[in-house]
């Protein structure tokens, strides 16, 4: 009885969470050195024992909303940690603007579920233990909040196994 009420007290609060991600929008939209930010997100993790790293550097200032970001990078950090042990954040400008991506080298996504991966309720671990799958809302809030600060979210299989999220900041945020 109390395992089915801790596994439904998480499951009401990845529902809140996810009901709380549309409305992501409403946070204000600040300049922020996104080099900064990373490595402040990186540190987080190292000082929790997580194998975490960053590669690469932007040269402007970035405008979005802060907390949502950082759900949006922490959720794929979090798959990144569960999955495969470890993730690595990567930032880079590209002609659409900032490309921020969060790899790992677990399992991946089989090709025709990437999509579906970021729908609410959608595990690709059908089992209901939650020692081995969640509540499916992870990606989902992710998707959502990156969609309310005016990014794309999308999700790829590596090369040699892993799977890499890549949030796209547009000129107009990532001030190109």
């Amino acid at each position: 009885l109390l395992e089915d009420l801790g596994e439904m007290q998480h499951l009401v609060r990845e529902g809140v969470a996810y009901a709380r991600s549309s409305h992501g929008a409403t946070e204000p939209a600040v300049n922020i050195d996104l080099n900064a930010f990373l490595d402040s997100l990186v540190y987080d993790y190292q000082d929790m024992g997580k194998q975490v790293t960053l590669t690469g550097k932007v040269d402007q200032p970035v405008n979005t909303r802060p907390h949502a970001l950082r759900r949006v990078l922490g959720n794929l950090l979090d798959n990144a940690i569960k999955y495969a042990g470890a993730g690595e954040i990567e930032i880079h400008r590209t002609d659409g603007g900032i490309a921020i991506g969060v790899l790992d080298r677990g399992p991946g996504i089989p090709e025709d579920q990437l999509e579906a991966a970021l729908q609410p309720f959608y595990r690709l671990e059908r089992s209901r233990s939650r020692e081995t799958g969640g509540a499916g809302l992870g990606l989902a809030i992710a998707q959502q909040l990156a969609l309310a600060i005016g990014a794309t979210l999308t999700l790829s299989n590596r090369d040699g196994g892993g799977l890499h999220g890549t949030l796209l900041l547009p000129p107009k945020l990532a001030g190109l």
